[in-house]
């Protein structure tokens, strides 16, 4: 079935924060009242001009193993969706639709927010735009979607999976403003990938390490300037000089 993928109105957005509280307790912990019904307005809720075939999210795992469904969820949220640019997936009033109305089921399943504050951490844009978009619970799928396909590769979705086995990559790469640059973001993750897959490293702190790199790259460098090769092998080499312990 096909259907137009949903946002909410900025009046929308703004009612809905400056009520909070109510909207956690009637919407989220009690399940009382639906998003429409809580906006009093159905009309609210409104459609974008993109069609898309209807889906549903993977809620099969068992409660403290959600996060294994990561990485199919990515997928069907980047495959059913892949036809917003960048600037319309970087739009809080499409996701707040979902994950308050069209998916709200497996919100509750996968991010039981247990105060107003965690609702607002998860179901809005509560922090910066970049890191926002790693942090909404359904933006994120797009977002890991997005900055891991890769159709060169036999399984376009292989850094999506991997990227989900390691739930610390994603915020401490994917959420700074520097992994902007679809070739920052690929090179990069392609020699994280490749080093992991080695068995040469696989930590928090060695990522923290790469991502401060990256950073100081992007002020040494216009790093719009250098291909995905140099890139690729300035991270590499970062990351053999980090395990080594030759920082």
């Amino acid at each position: 079935m096909m259907k137009k993928i949903k946002f909410l109105t900025e009046d929308s957005i703004e009612m809905l924060k400056k009520n909070v509280n109510t909207l956690y307790r009637e919407v989220i912990q009690t399940g009382e009242k639906s998003l429409g019904d809580f906006l009093c307005d159905i009309g609210q809720i409104k459609d974008t001009p993109f069609e898309i075939e209807d889906f549903i999210l993977d809620m099969s795992q068992p409660a403290g193993k959600e996060p294994l469904t990561d990485a199919e969820n990515a997928q069907r949220i980047y495959n059913h969706m892949k036809e917003l640019s960048d600037s319309q997936a970087s739009d809080e009033r499409i996701w707040v639709a979902y994950t308050l109305s069209e998916q709200i089921e497996y919100m509750k399943y996968r991010w039981k927010a247990t105060s107003s504050t965690d609702m607002l951490n998860r179901y809005f844009f509560n922090y910066s735009k970049n890191r926002s978009l790693f942090r909404n619970g359904i933006s994120r799928l797009w977002w890991i979607g997005r900055v891991t396909y890769d159709e060169k590769r036999e399984d376009p979705f292989e850094l999506t999976k991997f990227m989900c086995n390691h739930q610390d990559f994603i915020e401490t790469i994917c959420g700074r403003s520097t992994f902007n640059n679809p070739t920052v973001q690929k090179a990069t993750l392609n020699a994280i990938y490749d080093i992991v897959k080695n068995n040469k490293g696989d930590n928090r702190e060695t990522i923290r390490e790469v991502a401060k790199y990256v950073n100081l790259l992007a002020g040494t460098y216009i790093l719009d300037m250098l291909d995905y090769q140099e890139i690729y092998d300035k991270v590499y080499e970062k990351l053999l000089d980090v395990i080594e312990g030759e920082v």
